[in-house]
């Protein structure tokens, strides 16, 4: 009798599991849509369950929101790509080219948390992601600085630049002024943190 009442609590461990990823999938897909603007009833219809299920699985919209917002930025960490030892060049061209495709797919959810009045759990998942985003610059500072050959810790006007154009707000100024896409905005980006790490190894 054990051994079934653990194998049926397992597989209604695994039904739980594949419901709230099915829930949060949904919502992130309605984000990309509307922003933040979404509802409860399009998340569940997006999941193909009732509105009920979704309440079962996360108390408050709220929640659920939070939730696919930390899946998000797990997911876009996640897919940079790591710095292999060889052509530091190569590798930040593709590393914009990444982040700014994102963050220009991603545009209006962050520009909703960026101007919007936040209730605090998805203040503090923004304040979350923030604090992930300053530490992607930071290392990224130090792996380039490093990989170009610099002695020391890296120039803070080094980590200044990378952050100003791997900043979601430099896709959207490219995107909306300048009327660019995500591939300019990585050319860009990559031209200026380039530019600026070999003139502060010239000053060293």
């Amino acid at each position: 009798m054990t051994g079934t009442t653990d194998q049926r609590s397992s597989v209604q461990v695994k039904r739980l599991r594949v419901t709230t990823d099915a829930i949060i999938a949904a919502a992130q897909r309605a984000m990309f849509e509307h922003g933040l603007d979404i509802t409860v009833e399009e998340i569940a219809a997006g999941a193909e369950v009732g509105r009920r299920t979704v309440f079962r699985h996360f108390a408050t919209r709220e929640k659920l929101i939070r939730a696919a917002l930390a899946a998000g930025y797990t997911d876009f960490f996640d897919s940079l790509p790591r710095y292999d030892g060889t052509g530091w060049e190569n590798w930040l061209a593709e590393l914009t080219r990444r982040v700014h495709r994102q963050t220009a797919a991603a545009g209006r959810i962050i520009w909703h948390l960026r101007t919007r009045r936040l209730p605090p759990l998805l203040a503090a998942a923004h304040d979350d992601h923030l604090h992930g985003l300053h530490q992607l610059f930071t290392t990224i500072t130090g792996t380039l600085w490093a990989a170009a050959g610099g002695v020391g810790p890296p120039p803070d006007q080094l980590r200044r630049t990378v952050a100003a154009h791997l900043s979601p707000l430099f896709t959207q100024a490219v995107l909306l002024d300048a009327e660019g896409d995500p591939e300019f905005a990585a050319e860009i980006a990559t031209t200026a943190v380039i530019a600026t790490l070999y003139r502060l190894l010239d000053d060293r």
